[in-house]
């Protein structure tokens, strides 16, 4: 079961990068390839949601990235696939959208996007998490701006990226803080999710604090909401995927994760 949640991250990663990398000699595959590797993402996630596994591997030193499908992460994992599914096949149905020029990278990037969502619903480490946390603002920012040609639509793009970034400082913060504290329980190393109320004294509300600030940056909420009404000026489908299911919704998801740790504060 572990291997399908492995699987549910490399197979839109593998296939993101290589139509991205590619470029044009895929356009003519890239949407057909983007809606069949989302149906097989949605097939994976309903399948590790019903199995609830968990792992992890060696990431960085005294810390793993681990990745796990609890009662949480069950419900929102298949929802985000299939929103990510219907999203491709109106992007697939869409003939005259200007991104259709460019179908294998801008399917490319969505696909990426994806694995991170994917990762940032599953993640149990903090690593694990800021991982696909950074990846998800990088790959927003290509899909917002992807219309390069036009200099309004890039520096929209720039202005979620910056917003954004400035506000997943506090997940650094709050690893920052858990191993400032000593966080570790017994056999742990102190950056996974669940060890976070560990922390002794201001070093568990310094944890806190970080998280609810990298969660009110993605969820556009006060004072980082001006990024989002900028970053409607990317194409249709990444609205409706990184605004309205994925990338805003994971503030909110970020702050159900974590309510152990802010219920301690």
């Amino acid at each position: 079961m572990t291997g399908l949640l492995w699987t549910a991250v490399a197979l839109p990663a593998v296939v993101g990068a290589l139509l991205a990398v590619l470029g044009r000699r895929a356009d003519r595959v890239a949407l057909p390839a983007g809606v069949t590797a989302a149906a097989g993402v949605l097939g994976l996630a309903v399948a590790v949601a019903l199995g609830r596994p968990a792992t992890a591997v060696p990431f960085l030193p005294e810390a793993s990235f681990g990745l796990a499908v609890d009662a949480l992460a069950a419900v929102v994992l298949p929802a985000v696939a299939a929103v990510a599914l219907l999203v491709l096949v109106f992007a697939a149905g869409d003939a005259g959208a200007p991104f259709q020029r460019a179908r294998a990278r801008f399917t490319g990037l969505m696909l990426l996007f994806l694995a991170a969502v994917v990762v940032t619903v599953t993640a149990s480490t903090l690593p694990a998490l800021l991982f696909a946390w950074e990846v998800m603002g990088a790959t927003s920012y290509a899909l917002i701006g992807f219309r390069w040609q036009e200099e309004h639509r890039v520096g929209a793009g720039l202005t979620a990226f910056l917003t954004t970034r400035t506000a997943d400082l506090g997940l650094y913060l709050a690893a920052g803080a858990a191993l400032a504290a000593g966080a570790a329980l017994a056999g742990g190393t102190g950056l996974g999710l669940d060890e976070l109320t560990a922390a002794d004294g201001p070093w568990l509300h310094v944890a806190a604090a970080g998280v609810l600030v990298a969660a009110l940056g993605k969820a556009a909420q006060l004072p980082f909401t001006a990024w989002l009404s900028a970053a409607m000026q990317g194409p249709s489908p990444v609205s409706a995927l990184l605004h309205s299911a994925a990338m805003v919704a994971m503030g909110g998801y970020l702050l159900l994760r974590m309510e152990p740790l802010l219920a301690a504060t």
